[in-house]
Protein backbone atom coordinates (compact mmCIF):
# COMPACT_ATOMS: atom_id res chain seq x y z
CA UNK A 1 0.00 0.00 0.00
CA UNK A 2 0.95 4.11 -0.75
CA UNK A 3 1.70 5.66 2.21
CA UNK A 4 -0.01 9.11 1.98
CA UNK A 5 3.08 11.00 3.18
CA UNK A 6 5.48 9.90 0.56
CA UNK A 7 6.67 12.55 -1.89
CA UNK A 8 6.58 11.64 -5.30
CA UNK A 9 9.42 12.55 -7.45
CA UNK A 10 9.97 12.73 -11.20
CA UNK A 11 13.56 11.00 -10.32
CA UNK A 12 15.37 9.37 -7.13
CA UNK A 13 19.19 8.95 -7.34
CA UNK A 14 20.36 6.69 -4.50
CA UNK A 15 24.34 7.74 -4.08
CA UNK A 16 25.66 11.56 -4.63
CA UNK A 17 29.10 9.95 -5.90
CA UNK A 18 30.84 10.00 -9.43
CA UNK A 19 28.28 8.35 -11.40
CA UNK A 20 24.93 9.36 -9.12
CA UNK A 21 25.90 12.76 -9.87
CA UNK A 22 26.18 12.10 -13.44
CA UNK A 23 23.21 10.50 -13.49
CA UNK A 24 21.41 13.41 -12.64
CA UNK A 25 22.71 16.07 -14.07
CA UNK A 26 22.55 14.02 -17.10
CA UNK A 27 18.38 13.88 -16.52
CA UNK A 28 18.56 17.25 -15.95
CA UNK A 29 20.51 18.41 -19.14
CA UNK A 30 18.30 15.84 -21.37
CA UNK A 31 14.92 17.47 -20.39
CA UNK A 32 16.05 21.28 -20.56
CA UNK A 33 17.72 20.10 -23.95
CA UNK A 34 14.29 19.51 -25.04
CA UNK A 35 12.86 23.44 -23.62
CA UNK A 36 11.31 21.41 -20.61
CA UNK A 37 11.24 23.14 -17.48
CA UNK A 38 13.78 21.31 -14.76
CA UNK A 39 12.09 18.08 -12.86
CA UNK A 40 11.90 17.43 -9.58
CA UNK A 41 15.02 15.29 -9.00
CA UNK A 42 16.25 14.50 -5.55
CA UNK A 43 19.74 12.87 -4.93
CA UNK A 44 19.41 10.75 -1.38
CA UNK A 45 23.27 10.59 -0.10
CA UNK A 46 24.16 8.79 3.39
CA UNK A 47 27.41 10.95 3.89
CA UNK A 48 27.46 14.33 5.35
CA UNK A 49 28.47 15.26 1.46
CA UNK A 50 28.75 15.02 -1.72
CA UNK A 51 31.53 12.85 -3.61
CA UNK A 52 33.24 11.63 -0.75
CA UNK A 53 34.95 8.60 -2.52
CA UNK A 54 35.78 11.18 -5.33
CA UNK A 55 38.15 13.12 -2.78
CA UNK A 56 40.20 10.41 -2.10
CA UNK A 57 40.58 9.05 -6.03
CA UNK A 58 44.49 9.49 -7.36
CA UNK A 59 45.53 10.56 -3.73
CA UNK A 60 43.17 13.78 -3.40
CA UNK A 61 44.59 14.56 -7.54
CA UNK A 62 41.56 13.12 -9.03
CA UNK A 63 42.60 10.54 -12.24
CA UNK A 64 39.38 11.43 -14.02
CA UNK A 65 40.47 9.71 -17.44
CA UNK A 66 42.68 7.85 -19.34
CA UNK A 67 43.91 8.07 -23.12
CA UNK A 68 44.41 4.43 -23.87
CA UNK A 69 40.90 3.51 -23.58
CA UNK A 70 41.47 -0.20 -24.41
CA UNK A 71 38.68 -2.38 -23.34
CA UNK A 72 41.16 -4.74 -21.54
CA UNK A 73 41.14 -2.43 -18.69
CA UNK A 74 38.06 -3.06 -17.84
CA UNK A 75 36.56 -6.67 -16.25
CA UNK A 76 33.59 -7.94 -15.85
CA UNK A 77 32.05 -11.55 -15.63
CA UNK A 78 29.71 -9.91 -18.89
CA UNK A 79 32.85 -9.08 -20.52
CA UNK A 80 31.36 -7.37 -23.95
CA UNK A 81 28.57 -4.95 -21.15
CA UNK A 82 31.15 -2.17 -20.82
CA UNK A 83 31.86 -2.07 -24.91
CA UNK A 84 28.58 -1.84 -25.51
CA UNK A 85 27.93 1.03 -22.95
CA UNK A 86 30.62 3.11 -24.15
CA UNK A 87 29.34 2.48 -27.74
CA UNK A 88 26.50 4.88 -26.68
CA UNK A 89 28.68 7.22 -24.34
CA UNK A 90 32.17 7.14 -25.10
CA UNK A 91 35.04 8.13 -23.40
CA UNK A 92 35.47 11.08 -25.15
CA UNK A 93 31.43 12.14 -24.60
CA UNK A 94 32.41 11.65 -20.70
CA UNK A 95 35.23 14.10 -21.17
CA UNK A 96 32.99 16.51 -23.07
CA UNK A 97 30.28 16.16 -19.98
CA UNK A 98 33.46 17.21 -17.73
CA UNK A 99 33.89 20.32 -19.65
CA UNK A 100 30.25 21.37 -19.71
CA UNK A 101 30.19 21.35 -16.21
CA UNK A 102 33.58 23.20 -15.72
CA UNK A 103 36.04 20.86 -15.42
CA UNK A 104 39.39 21.56 -17.50
CA UNK A 105 41.40 18.07 -17.70
CA UNK A 106 45.13 18.12 -18.38
CA UNK A 107 47.78 15.16 -19.08
CA UNK A 108 50.30 13.43 -17.05
CA UNK A 109 51.63 10.38 -19.34
CA UNK A 110 48.32 8.71 -20.10
CA UNK A 111 46.75 9.63 -17.35
CA UNK A 112 44.42 12.80 -17.44
CA UNK A 113 44.09 15.07 -14.02
CA UNK A 114 41.99 18.21 -13.49
CA UNK A 115 44.51 20.91 -14.24
CA UNK A 116 43.78 21.99 -10.69
CA UNK A 117 45.01 18.57 -9.52
CA UNK A 118 42.64 18.82 -7.11
CA UNK A 119 40.18 16.10 -6.29
CA UNK A 120 38.16 18.89 -4.67
CA UNK A 121 37.77 21.15 -7.26
CA UNK A 122 36.07 17.91 -9.43
CA UNK A 123 33.69 17.98 -6.29
CA UNK A 124 32.89 21.35 -6.11
CA UNK A 125 32.34 21.32 -10.63
CA UNK A 126 29.60 18.81 -10.15
CA UNK A 127 27.91 20.78 -6.67
CA UNK A 128 27.54 23.82 -8.48
CA UNK A 129 25.95 22.03 -11.62
CA UNK A 130 23.87 20.39 -9.09
CA UNK A 131 23.11 23.79 -7.81
CA UNK A 132 22.16 25.28 -11.46
CA UNK A 133 20.11 22.35 -12.55
CA UNK A 134 17.73 22.79 -9.52
CA UNK A 135 18.85 19.14 -8.28
CA UNK A 136 18.04 18.87 -4.50
CA UNK A 137 20.50 16.67 -2.37
CA UNK A 138 19.18 15.33 0.67
CA UNK A 139 22.65 14.77 2.95
CA UNK A 140 22.84 12.15 5.98
CA UNK A 141 20.17 10.35 4.10
CA UNK A 142 20.43 6.57 4.98
CA UNK A 143 18.08 4.72 2.39
CA UNK A 144 17.24 1.19 4.12
CA UNK A 145 14.82 -0.29 1.86
CA UNK A 146 13.79 0.15 -2.11
CA UNK A 147 10.24 -1.85 -3.09
CA UNK A 148 8.46 -2.07 -5.79
CA UNK A 149 4.66 -1.14 -5.73
CA UNK A 150 2.52 1.01 -8.62
CA UNK A 151 5.62 3.15 -7.79
CA UNK A 152 9.22 2.70 -7.10
CA UNK A 153 9.11 3.16 -2.81
CA UNK A 154 12.45 3.99 -1.53
CA UNK A 155 12.41 4.45 2.65
CA UNK A 156 14.76 5.61 4.69
CA UNK A 157 16.33 5.67 8.43
CA UNK A 158 15.03 8.44 9.86
CA UNK A 159 11.28 8.00 8.69
CA UNK A 160 11.01 9.70 5.51
CA UNK A 161 9.88 7.99 2.07
CA UNK A 162 9.92 8.80 -1.30
CA UNK A 163 7.55 7.27 -4.47
CA UNK A 164 9.21 7.70 -8.14
CA UNK A 165 8.95 5.75 -11.48
CA UNK A 166 12.32 6.25 -11.89
CA UNK A 167 14.99 5.37 -9.07
CA UNK A 168 18.79 5.25 -10.15
CA UNK A 169 20.78 3.29 -8.02
CA UNK A 170 24.69 4.50 -8.06
CA UNK A 171 25.49 3.66 -4.44
CA UNK A 172 29.09 2.30 -5.21
CA UNK A 173 31.05 -1.05 -3.80
CA UNK A 174 31.59 -1.81 -1.12
CA UNK A 175 35.13 -1.19 -0.71
CA UNK A 176 36.99 2.14 1.64
CA UNK A 177 33.43 1.82 4.01
CA UNK A 178 34.60 5.24 5.33
CA UNK A 179 33.68 6.82 2.21
CA UNK A 180 30.10 5.26 2.76
CA UNK A 181 30.57 2.36 0.00
CA UNK A 182 29.31 -0.32 2.40
CA UNK A 183 27.61 -2.43 -0.44
CA UNK A 184 24.03 -1.17 0.53
CA UNK A 185 22.86 -1.26 -3.29
CA UNK A 186 23.90 -5.04 -3.80
CA UNK A 187 21.25 -5.93 -1.06
CA UNK A 188 18.42 -3.98 -2.01
CA UNK A 189 19.15 -5.01 -5.91
CA UNK A 190 19.33 -8.96 -4.72
CA UNK A 191 16.07 -8.32 -2.73
CA UNK A 192 14.56 -6.80 -6.10
CA UNK A 193 15.62 -10.37 -8.03
CA UNK A 194 18.68 -9.52 -9.04
CA UNK A 195 22.10 -11.60 -9.57
CA UNK A 196 24.82 -10.19 -7.52
CA UNK A 197 28.79 -11.44 -7.65
CA UNK A 198 29.80 -11.65 -4.17
CA UNK A 199 32.27 -8.43 -3.68
CA UNK A 200 36.39 -8.69 -3.49
CA UNK A 201 39.19 -5.76 -2.78
CA UNK A 202 40.61 -4.33 -6.23
CA UNK A 203 43.79 -2.18 -6.53
CA UNK A 204 44.69 -3.06 -3.26
CA UNK A 205 47.77 -4.27 -1.28
CA UNK A 206 49.42 -7.57 -1.86
CA UNK A 207 49.67 -9.99 0.83
CA UNK A 208 52.97 -12.15 0.92
CA UNK A 209 55.22 -13.57 2.95
CA UNK A 210 56.67 -11.09 4.82
CA UNK A 211 60.30 -12.49 5.76
CA UNK A 212 62.07 -9.91 3.37
CA UNK A 213 59.64 -6.78 3.06
CA UNK A 214 58.78 -6.62 7.11
CA UNK A 215 62.54 -5.62 7.18
CA UNK A 216 62.27 -3.18 4.69
CA UNK A 217 58.77 -1.48 5.81
CA UNK A 218 58.53 1.74 4.12
CA UNK A 219 61.30 1.36 1.33
CA UNK A 220 60.49 1.68 -1.94
CA UNK A 221 61.85 0.94 -5.52
CA UNK A 222 61.19 1.06 -9.24
CA UNK A 223 60.64 -2.59 -10.71
CA UNK A 224 59.10 -4.73 -13.43
CA UNK A 225 56.19 -6.41 -11.40
CA UNK A 226 55.24 -9.59 -12.96
CA UNK A 227 52.73 -11.74 -11.47
CA UNK A 228 52.82 -15.46 -12.13
CA UNK A 229 50.24 -17.95 -11.48
CA UNK A 230 51.56 -21.70 -12.32
CA UNK A 231 54.25 -20.69 -13.75
CA UNK A 232 52.79 -18.02 -16.55
CA UNK A 233 52.99 -14.59 -16.34
CA UNK A 234 48.96 -13.22 -15.94
CA UNK A 235 49.91 -9.58 -15.56
CA UNK A 236 52.37 -7.43 -15.13
CA UNK A 237 53.52 -3.17 -14.71
CA UNK A 238 56.27 -0.97 -14.34
CA UNK A 239 56.52 1.05 -11.34
CA UNK A 240 56.91 1.75 -8.03
CA UNK A 241 57.03 -1.13 -5.53
CA UNK A 242 56.40 -0.06 -1.47
CA UNK A 243 57.86 -3.08 1.26
CA UNK A 244 55.37 -2.95 4.05
CA UNK A 245 55.74 -5.02 7.12
CA UNK A 246 52.41 -7.34 5.28
CA UNK A 247 53.42 -7.68 1.89
CA UNK A 248 54.05 -5.46 -0.97
CA UNK A 249 52.14 -1.86 -2.40
CA UNK A 250 52.83 0.92 -4.29
CA UNK A 251 51.27 1.78 -7.89
CA UNK A 252 52.34 -1.25 -9.60
CA UNK A 253 51.31 -3.78 -7.34
CA UNK A 254 48.73 -2.24 -7.34
CA UNK A 255 47.93 -2.70 -10.99
CA UNK A 256 48.21 -6.23 -10.76
CA UNK A 257 46.13 -6.62 -7.71
CA UNK A 258 42.81 -7.50 -9.33
CA UNK A 259 44.01 -10.51 -10.98
CA UNK A 260 45.12 -12.25 -7.50
CA UNK A 261 41.41 -11.64 -6.20
CA UNK A 262 40.01 -13.16 -8.78
CA UNK A 263 41.92 -16.47 -7.82
CA UNK A 264 40.78 -16.29 -4.56
CA UNK A 265 37.20 -17.66 -3.14
CA UNK A 266 36.52 -16.86 0.46
CA UNK A 267 40.25 -15.22 1.02
CA UNK A 268 42.16 -17.98 0.10
CA UNK A 269 43.95 -18.29 -3.29
CA UNK A 270 42.32 -21.41 -5.44
CA UNK A 271 45.90 -20.94 -7.57
CA UNK A 272 49.63 -20.77 -6.51
CA UNK A 273 50.68 -17.24 -6.83
CA UNK A 274 54.03 -15.35 -6.67
CA UNK A 275 55.26 -11.75 -7.59
CA UNK A 276 58.51 -11.22 -9.67
CA UNK A 277 60.24 -7.93 -9.28
CA UNK A 278 62.65 -7.25 -12.03
CA UNK A 279 65.77 -4.41 -10.82
CA UNK A 280 67.10 -3.74 -13.78
CA UNK A 281 67.19 -4.16 -17.83
CA UNK A 282 69.64 -6.55 -19.44
CA UNK A 283 72.07 -3.55 -20.45
CA UNK A 284 72.27 -2.81 -16.72
CA UNK A 285 72.98 -6.04 -15.77
CA UNK A 286 75.65 -6.50 -17.65
CA UNK A 287 76.96 -3.50 -16.13
CA UNK A 288 76.54 -4.48 -12.53
CA UNK A 289 78.46 -7.92 -13.49
CA UNK A 290 81.09 -6.10 -14.82
CA UNK A 291 81.27 -4.38 -11.41
CA UNK A 292 80.56 -6.71 -9.17
CA UNK A 293 84.06 -8.71 -10.61
CA UNK A 294 86.17 -5.90 -10.39
CA UNK A 295 84.79 -5.24 -6.78
CA UNK A 296 85.91 -8.76 -5.91
CA UNK A 297 88.89 -7.91 -6.62
CA UNK A 298 89.64 -4.07 -5.29
CA UNK A 299 87.27 -4.61 -2.43
CA UNK A 300 88.50 -8.17 -1.40
CA UNK A 301 88.68 -7.86 2.22
CA UNK A 302 85.50 -6.01 2.29
CA UNK A 303 82.17 -8.28 3.88
CA UNK A 304 79.51 -9.33 1.42
CA UNK A 305 77.00 -7.10 2.25
CA UNK A 306 78.93 -4.04 0.89
CA UNK A 307 79.67 -5.21 -2.55
CA UNK A 308 76.26 -3.84 -3.87
CA UNK A 309 77.19 -0.44 -2.08
CA UNK A 310 75.77 2.52 -4.34
CA UNK A 311 73.90 0.15 -6.33
CA UNK A 312 70.73 -0.11 -4.32
CA UNK A 313 69.90 1.26 -0.97
CA UNK A 314 71.93 -0.53 1.63
CA UNK A 315 68.76 -2.25 3.59
CA UNK A 316 67.39 -3.40 -0.18
CA UNK A 317 70.97 -4.46 -1.13
CA UNK A 318 71.48 -6.42 2.09
CA UNK A 319 67.88 -8.27 1.96
CA UNK A 320 68.71 -9.19 -1.84
CA UNK A 321 71.95 -10.68 -0.57
CA UNK A 322 70.49 -12.96 1.54
CA UNK A 323 67.66 -14.39 -0.88
CA UNK A 324 70.22 -15.01 -3.62
CA UNK A 325 73.41 -16.24 -1.35
CA UNK A 326 73.19 -19.25 1.16
CA UNK A 327 76.27 -17.67 2.54
CA UNK A 328 77.23 -15.57 5.93
CA UNK A 329 76.84 -11.72 4.63
CA UNK A 330 80.53 -11.24 6.88
CA UNK A 331 82.18 -13.22 4.50
CA UNK A 332 85.21 -11.46 2.40
CA UNK A 333 84.05 -10.51 -0.89
CA UNK A 334 86.87 -12.64 -2.30
CA UNK A 335 84.98 -15.22 -1.04
CA UNK A 336 82.48 -14.64 -4.43
CA UNK A 337 82.21 -17.39 -6.70
CA UNK A 338 81.09 -16.67 -10.67
CA UNK A 339 78.07 -18.60 -9.35
CA UNK A 340 77.33 -16.46 -6.27
CA UNK A 341 77.09 -13.59 -8.65
CA UNK A 342 74.74 -15.05 -11.42
CA UNK A 343 72.54 -15.70 -8.51
CA UNK A 344 72.87 -11.84 -6.76
CA UNK A 345 72.22 -11.10 -10.85
CA UNK A 346 69.62 -13.82 -11.07
CA UNK A 347 67.47 -12.49 -7.73
CA UNK A 348 67.88 -9.01 -9.74
CA UNK A 349 65.89 -9.94 -12.24
CA UNK A 350 63.20 -11.98 -11.00
CA UNK A 351 62.85 -11.23 -7.10
CA UNK A 352 60.45 -13.51 -6.11
CA UNK A 353 57.65 -13.23 -3.23
CA UNK A 354 55.21 -16.11 -2.24
CA UNK A 355 51.35 -14.24 -2.52
CA UNK A 356 49.23 -15.18 0.12
CA UNK A 357 45.96 -12.87 -0.91
CA UNK A 358 45.44 -9.27 -0.69
CA UNK A 359 43.94 -7.01 2.28
CA UNK A 360 40.58 -6.80 2.26
CA UNK A 361 38.01 -4.51 0.77
CA UNK A 362 38.43 -1.80 3.21
CA UNK A 363 41.49 -1.02 1.76
CA UNK A 364 40.55 -0.96 -1.93
CA UNK A 365 39.84 1.80 -3.99
CA UNK A 366 37.57 -0.27 -5.95
CA UNK A 367 35.20 -3.82 -6.26
CA UNK A 368 35.34 -6.55 -7.87
CA UNK A 369 32.04 -8.15 -8.63
CA UNK A 370 28.48 -6.68 -8.05
CA UNK A 371 25.28 -7.20 -9.56
CA UNK A 372 25.15 -9.19 -13.00
CA UNK A 373 25.09 -7.07 -15.70
CA UNK A 374 23.22 -9.47 -17.72
CA UNK A 375 20.30 -8.37 -15.82
CA UNK A 376 20.60 -4.55 -17.07
CA UNK A 377 20.32 -3.25 -20.47
CA UNK A 378 23.84 -1.74 -21.82
CA UNK A 379 21.86 0.37 -23.97
CA UNK A 380 19.67 2.67 -20.94
CA UNK A 381 20.91 1.13 -17.79
CA UNK A 382 17.42 0.00 -16.82
CA UNK A 383 16.97 -3.04 -14.58
CA UNK A 384 15.06 -6.29 -17.01
CA UNK A 385 13.71 -6.95 -13.84
CA UNK A 386 11.98 -4.11 -12.23
CA UNK A 387 10.86 -1.57 -14.69
CA UNK A 388 11.92 1.80 -14.24
CA UNK A 389 14.92 0.94 -11.49
CA UNK A 390 18.62 1.85 -13.52
CA UNK A 391 22.23 1.05 -11.71
CA UNK A 392 25.23 2.51 -12.71
CA UNK A 393 29.00 3.12 -11.76
CA UNK A 394 30.67 0.33 -9.19
CA UNK A 395 27.39 -1.12 -8.32
CA UNK A 396 27.24 -3.37 -11.33
CA UNK A 397 29.94 -5.88 -11.90
CA UNK A 398 31.99 -3.95 -14.11
CA UNK A 399 35.74 -3.17 -12.54
CA UNK A 400 38.52 -1.08 -14.30
CA UNK A 401 42.25 -1.08 -13.55
CA UNK A 402 43.91 1.89 -11.76
CA UNK A 403 44.62 4.60 -13.92
CA UNK A 404 41.15 6.63 -14.02
CA UNK A 405 38.92 3.77 -15.65
CA UNK A 406 36.65 3.18 -12.66
CA UNK A 407 35.58 6.79 -12.90
CA UNK A 408 35.15 6.96 -16.09
CA UNK A 409 33.02 4.02 -16.03
CA UNK A 410 30.96 5.85 -13.29
CA UNK A 411 30.49 9.04 -15.43
CA UNK A 412 29.78 6.99 -18.59
CA UNK A 413 27.06 4.97 -17.34
CA UNK A 414 25.77 7.72 -14.86
CA UNK A 415 24.99 9.48 -18.06
CA UNK A 416 23.53 6.85 -20.28
CA UNK A 417 21.35 5.64 -17.12
CA UNK A 418 20.11 9.23 -16.19
CA UNK A 419 20.16 10.22 -20.16
CA UNK A 420 17.18 7.23 -21.04
CA UNK A 421 15.32 7.78 -17.36
CA UNK A 422 14.57 11.10 -19.01
CA UNK A 423 13.97 9.78 -22.41
CA UNK A 424 11.47 7.73 -21.07
CA UNK A 425 9.92 11.03 -18.87
CA UNK A 426 9.26 12.67 -22.01
CA UNK A 427 7.88 9.82 -23.67
CA UNK A 428 5.19 9.20 -20.74
CA UNK A 429 4.97 13.00 -20.34
CA UNK A 430 3.82 12.69 -24.20
CA UNK A 431 1.76 9.91 -24.02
Amino acid sequence: MTNVDQRKLDLLVIGAGASGMAAAISFQQTLTAQGKDPADVLILEKNERVGKKVLTTGNGRCNLSNKDMSLSHFHSHNTSFAGQVFSSVSPLDCLAFLEEIGIVTTAEGDKLFPMSKTAASVVDAFRFQLEDLKIEVAENAVVTEIVKDQDLIVRCEDGRSFTSEKVIIATGGACAAYTGSTGDGYKWLHELGHKVYAPKPSIVQLLTDNSVTKALSGLRLDAEVSLICDGHVIASQYGEVLFTDYGLSGPAILQVSGEVSRRMKKDQLTVPMSVSLRLFDEDTLTCIRGELETRRKSFSSRPIDQILLSVLPQKIALQLLKSSLERPMALPVSALSDGDIGKILNTMRAWNFQVLGTRSLEFAQTTIGGADCDGFSPETMESSIVPGLFACGEVLDVDGDCGGYNLTWAFASGILAGRSAAEQFLNGAEA
